[in-house]
């Protein structure tokens, strides 16, 4: 396959970190994957460090603005939390598993990994204090969902997404649970009982 955009040497990139960890993403081997020379390499990037950074706002842009923007489309709270459960089943987890490493050894890309999972935070967190949950509860909760996320991503072998979904299952039945048993409570008091 021969590509000739930036888009392609991105896809190309992320399927390295994928399949071979930040150790496989290479200049030849990513030169390789898309069928060019490394003078088209660096005729769109300049070099290693321009790609670097163009890879990680690439990266950020898909899996985190695009996230917000989808999400913000949906009018209803509690249907928004599902559009975000679901389209983080969509993230390249091994390839984010890899990123996550990667930063562990590079002040540039922890930078922009601890951007990702702020921006992150903050759009389940606005989601959840719109379906009138208390900001500070929220704010755990959003917690808890990103540590769901990462958690999984940092086991050995491939995110298995529908185990995914089912932690997310079931982070929003406990949720809901303690919603309802809290509510209970609220009004036992209220009425004296």
């Amino acid at each position: 396959m021969t590509v000739t955009n930036r888009e392609g040497f991105f896809d190309a990139a992320m399927t390295l970190l994928a399949r071979r960890g930040r150790s496989g993403l290479r200049l030849a081997a990513l030169c390789r994957a898309v069928g060019v020379t490394s003078g088209s390499f660096y005729h769109h990037f300049g070099g290693w460090d321009g790609f670097v950074d163009a890879l990680l706002e690439h990266w950020e842009a898909v899996d985190t603005h695009r996230l917000a923007e989808i999400a913000a489309r949906e009018p209803d709270p509690e249907g928004r939390l599902d559009v975000l459960k679901h389209l983080a089943l969509t993230f390249p987890h091994e390839a984010e598993t890899a990123i996550r490493s990667w930063a562990h050894g590079d002040p540039r890309v922890a930078v922009v990994q601890e951007r990702v999972d702020g921006q992150r935070r903050r759009v389940v967190l606005d989601a959840l204090v719109a379906a009138d949950v208390e900001q500070e509860r929220a704010g755990r909760l959003a917690d808890l969902a990103l540590a769901v996320l990462i958690g999984r991503q940092q086991r050995l072998g491939t995110t298995d997404v529908g185990e995914l979904l089912a932690l997310f299952d079931e982070l929003t039945a406990l949720t809901a649970s303690e919603a309802s048993i809290a509510g209970r409570g609220a009004s036992r008091r209220s009425s004296g009982c």
